[in-house]
């Protein structure tokens, strides 16, 4: 096809399927050339005098459609100063020219529910009609220019080729006002030779690149729709006679101890002339000893390639793996045999490792594996789709300190620097190709099945495997992502196995057969089963049965908004069955870019939010584990602790007073003399004693149990003890750093506990006044009004300081401001009746009673239309002591109880937060094995979590007691009574629980599971109030995070509504309050219940 620049004939190039590229390099390893030996670490390729960056600042033109675009800027005579800068690389939607779109599965162009053009048409009102086609009157175009200098000399007796990193969705090229060439397939290099247009002194490189193209139908991924440069951009010389590209397959023998070396060069000789070239390569280790070489002469005959093949065996070699990534430097030097002369010299590291399937296995150097995985997308709220390297790194370190060893490039290659670092680091990498056509969905109509779009399923799929096929850190290939299943995937399921020397699995999340669908019978097109958010049950029904091949499915533990419920759950199961090895969470880093309101305030903006009636799947691109900045989200720390690869198991105490704990290697090839292990003793929360011990080098898959002594601790009464064990490294280990701890556990330890009530006297006296509206209590330390047609305390003072005001007491809840998990399972329309028995809730009766000392006031309200009475009792003490004593009946609605507690405000002043419980970061009933119990310190600005659409957030579980200080230690204590199994579950924060939720009331109708009337859609939106609000629960239902859409939190983690509830605290008042009293304290008040 000629290139003719007019109005029309771009579309025989963005809308056939049959033109993927016109004139572009076939793909090759990544690796660039210097002209003599020296010693050049990889992050410092580009440094070759080589190459020339053309990354930095392009003239610019953006147009809405292509009728509108520029036809001959391109031509060097065009003057372009008028137009504007833009850096590359960039997205121009980041960079302020069009509109930045987000849809999960459907086509940003051709959305069914809002399509942004009427040429468009669908059959069944679902599937494009006419695949390939794209928008004419809305599809902008990005025109750039740049003019650089290169000199004669660099340009002398070389060949010179344009590398264009990233190019999204498609582009044309031109050199000097001559066309180049054209490429498609975004997340892929495309390198053209341009030796014949360049010229010594000015030269002018233009693009023009369109935002959808045909190729735009196999991009469908669950992400940013954007556009642009993506990636670096530069120009590269290569002598006449220069290597083409190589290819290394270092694997281990059969022994798994030495190593076999298979080294290809392809030398490709662009002079007219035959040329005898010497060939040589040198292997040095880590310390820079050579291990292995050789050298041999070849004819490169004109314009051909020709072969090299070099062997060698490498005895007892350090193999690489993700715990020990040992690399060794490749040098390939081509020199002319005549004068000697060198011509190039590529350097590369490389590692030794073989990857194979064995028994329905996935084995790493022999070893059994489990991949701890995340999934993860190119994303910088600053920039787009764009990535520094300092970020690529950051998020591999955050990766090896929280226990990730695994990520699946989802879905789509990354740029060659990012899989470098994976070698360097030890990163499992799932390389997948950048294919996903979900807009087409998986039946009669999808691209897997259509023959004449296999040439581009193949192009992306084969293009991946030779870019990435000299890295060790990629152990499996993955053919793309929710794009159907067919004879598009069976043939590159083929071609990437006939391609592959090394022989890597391949796998595929969508080759389900057509006629049932089972996991156990997954089609022939996939290595591993590699299914989506199975839940536990899955994960156990899969492991029991067994099953042909390894089971890891590429998607699991939904992670949007607070999520990450029941992590331990799974892995509690996937530790227990070899086949099942392991999985990887959707996602890493949540996806939302930096958007400035009209106040001037920067915030995270997700789908819709830029307006124009884009199509918008709203916040469902916020998966993350990570914000979009890198800060953690509650759920890393989860995702570490469950992820850590040694076990601690009790196994009850000896009669010396030891702890026997069973101590597990489950890394698979460290051991673990690596680490220094400590216990430490922990009674009701204080620090007592730390015992450093030993743990012999234990290894890999093996238990050993070691005994830890708590004999020099003489137990106290009414305390509750535990041991905290450690394990630091002993030295730095790769990318983390010495003392860096690896896993951690607490375990508790009744035999030391023994609790009794010794509850003191109390000297005052207590009267008390009522009328037909309010009773009144007091005594020469406290005050308290009760509201007794509200059925709570209206004003708590005391010793003159007002603890509760404006009848902000304890009043009945049974809701929570949906997360996104709940609005993906209907919580806010399934369970609304409990919203509404929080809001419509009745006083039936309050009835007073006095004796003992103590006055009991006692309330019931009536909740709606749940059927049910919850019933508070007061106790109040002479001393300001209040006993709340609540009771829920067993409801007439089937829905599950949101939250069993009571809310209740107290004066902003008190907003130094002390607790003794789980933490000290976010957590709930499915998500706290992170949480440790310990005494914690934060003030309450700090217990607000920002999830990027405002939901619940800032909980704990296992609180024992909670206190609320102002700055002079006066303030009031919250404490559990022995009578709660799992104590209390609370929270304190500066904002309301309305804040949060989608609407004030009970109406939800308009919300379809998204926030689309939500008052509080942002950060900017939630603002602190004048107060700290206090929910005090017996417990809320689990966040869950099977997935996002229809799955409820595990059944466990739910609250019966045939059941009924009771939970009750103290509510204590003190003045001078320092850890040493509220500890003195609880030991009083918690075992008065004790029988």
């Amino acid at each position: 096809m000629a290139w003719g620049q007019t109005k029309g004939d771009i579309y025989e190039y963005i809308e056939n399927e049959q033109v993927i590229e016109e004139n572009k390099e076939p793909a090759r390893a990544a690796f660039v050339s210097f002209p003599e030996l020296n010693n050049v670490a990889e992050s410092e390729q580009r440094s070759s005098p080589w190459v020339i960056s053309l990354d930095g600042s392009w003239k610019f033109n953006w147009v809405r459609k292509p009728d509108e675009r520029p036809l001959d800027f391109h031509k060097p005579a065009i003057d372009v100063s008028g137009w504007d800068d833009i850096k590359v690389p960039s997205n121009w939607e980041v960079e302020g020219y069009g509109v930045p779109i987000y849809v999960n599965h459907q086509y940003e162009f051709a959305d069914y529910k809002a399509p942004v053009s009427d040429e468009i048409e669908f059959i069944d009102r679902i599937y494009p009609k006419n695949p390939g086609q794209v928008p004419h009157d809305y599809n902008s175009v990005g025109s750039y220019r740049k003019e650089i200098e290169i000199s004669g000399e660099w340009l002398n007796d070389k060949h010179i080729f344009l590398h264009i990193g990233a190019m999204k969705s498609g582009g044309f090229v031109w050199v000097n006002g001559s066309y180049v060439g054209y490429s498609q397939g975004s997340k892929l290099p495309a390198e053209f030779d341009v030796t014949e247009y360049v010229t010594p002194g000015k030269n002018i490189i233009a693009l023009q690149i369109f935002r959808w193209t045909d190729g735009s139908y196999l991009e469908g991924q669950d992400f940013w729709r954007i556009s642009g440069i993506e990636r670096s951009v530069y120009l590269y010389s290569q002598p006449e006679t220069r290597i083409k590209d190589f290819e290394v397959i270092s694997s281990l023998n059969d022994a798994y101890r030495d190593g076999n070396l298979n080294l290809e060069v392809e030398l490709k000789n662009h002079q007219d002339n035959k040329r005898n070239v010497e060939l040589s390569y040198e292997l040095s280790d880590a310390r820079g000893k050579r291990v292995a070489g050789d050298h041999q002469t070849i004819q490169a005959t004109p314009q051909q390639l020709s072969i090299a093949r070099f062997s060698a065996m490498v005895p007892e070699v350090a193999p690489w793996s993700a715990e020990y990534p040992h690399l060794y430097d490749l040098k390939i030097v081509s020199k002319d045999a005549a004068s000697g002369n060198i011509l190039e010299v590529i350097t590369k590291k490389i590692g030794f490792r073989r990857v194979e399937i064995e028994q329905g296995l996935l084995l790493v150097n022999g070893q059994r594996v489990t991949l701890k995985g995340v999934n993860t997308q190119e994303h910088d709220p600053e920039t787009g789709h764009v990535m520094s390297e300092e970020l690529m790194l950051k998020d591999i370190r955050m990766w090896k300190e929280n226990n990730i060893n695994a990520v699946r490039l989802s879905h789509y290659p990354r740029g060659d620097r990012f899989y470098e670092l994976c070698d360097q680091y030890g990163i499992y990498v799932v390389d997948e190709a950048n294919i996903e056509s979900h807009g087409m969905y998986y039946g009669k109509h999808t691209l897997a099945k259509k023959e004449s779009w296999q040439k581009a399923h193949l192009e992306r799929m084969i293009n991946m495997v030779e870019r990435h096929k000299n890295h060790p850190s990629v152990i499996i290939w993955s053919m793309g992502n929710e794009a159907g299943n067919g004879v598009n995937f069976y043939k590159g399921y083929n071609t990437i196995k006939e391609r592959d020397a090394s022989a890597r699995p391949v796998q595929y999340e969508r080759t389900y057969k057509e006629e049932d669908a089972t996991l156990f019978d997954m089609d022939v097109n996939t290595d591993i089963i590699v299914p989506q958010y199975p839940s536990p049950a899955t994960f156990e029904m899969m492991g029991k049965n067994k099953t042909d091949r390894p089971f890891i499915p590429s998607e699991y533990a939904h992670a949007m908004g607070n999520s990450t419920g029941n992590f331990q759950d799974y892995w509690d199961v996937i530790e227990r069955y070899d086949n099942l090895q392991g999985g990887f969470i959707w996602d890493w880093v949540d996806q939302s870019i930096w958007k400035t309101d009209e106040l001037g305030n920067r915030f995270y903006a997700y789908g819709g939010d830029y307006g124009e009636d884009m199509p918008t799947d709203n916040t469902f691109l916020n998966n993350g584990i990570v914000f979009p900045d890198r800060s953690p989200q509650p759920a890393l720390h989860e995702v570490k602790k469950v992820y850590e690869s040694i076990n601690f198991k009790p196994l009850g105490i000896t009669k010396k007073q030891e702890l026997r704990v069973l101590v597990e290697n489950l890394y698979d090839f460290a051991h673990l003399d690596e680490f220094n292990f400590t216990a430490q003793i922990v009674g009701n929360g204080e620090r007592l004693e730390t015992i450093p011990f030993e743990v012999p080098a234990v290894e890999p898959h093996t238990s050993k149990v070691v005994r830890i002594p708590f004999s020099a601790i003489e137990p106290k009464q009414n305390t509750e003890y535990f041991i905290n064990i450690s394990a630091k490294l002993k030295e730095d280990w790769g990318i983390l750093a010495k003392g860096h701890e690896a896993a951690r556990e607490q375990l508790p330890i009744h035999a030391l506990e023994e609790w009794a009530s010794t509850q003191s006297e109390v000297g005052s006296v207590m009267q008390s006044q009522e009328n037909e509206d309010e009773i009144l209590l007091y005594s020469d330390v406290f005050k308290l009004r009760f509201d007794k047609n509200a059925g709570t305390i209206s004003s708590y003072i005391y010793e003159g300081r007002e603890l509760i005001h404006n009848g902000k007491g304890p009043q009945p809840n049974f809701w929570r401001p949906p997360t996104d998990n709940d609005l993906g399972n209907k919580m806010h329309l399934r369970n609304i009746a409990w919203k509404k028995a929080t809001l419509e809730k009745e006083v039936e009766s309050v009835k007073a009673e006095e004796g003992n000392g103590k006055f009991v006031i006692k309330v019931v309200f009536n909740l709606s239309e749940t059927g049910a009475q919850f019933k508070t009792a007061y106790q109040v003490q002479a001393d300001g002591v209040i006993k709340v004593e609540n009771k829920l009946s067993a409801s007439e609605t089937e829905a599950d109880i949101p939250r069993v507690g009571m809310r209740m405000q107290m004066p902003k002043q008190y907003d130094k937060l002390m607790y003794y419980g789980r933490g000290p970061g976010e957590n709930y009933q499915d998500r706290n094995a992170s949480a440790f119990v310990e005494i914690y310190e934060s003030d309450v600005s700090e217990q607000y979590v920002p999830y990027i659409r405002p939901q619940e957030n800032g909980y704990k579980t296992g609180i024992r007691w909670a206190t609320l200080s102002d700055n002079d230690q006066n303030g009031l204590m919250i404490i559990t009574s022995d009578t709660n199994p799992d104590h209390l579950g609370f929270s304190a924060l500066h904002m309301l629980n309305e804040d949060f939720d989608i609407t004030s009331g009970s109406n939800y109708e308009a919300s379809e599971g998204n926030s689309d009337i939500n008052y509080s859609k942002h950060t900017t939106d939630i603002k602190e109030r004048d107060l700290v609000q206090l929910n005090i629960d017996m417990n809320q239902r689990g966040v869950g995070g099977d997935n996002s859409w229809y799955s409820k939190p595990q059944s466990q983690y739910l609250i019966d509504p045939a059941k009924s509830h009771t939970y009750s605290f103290w509510l204590v008042p003190f003045k001078n309050g320092d850890t040493d009293l509220f500890i003195d304290v609880f030991k009083e008040f918690y075992p008065l219940d004790v029988k």
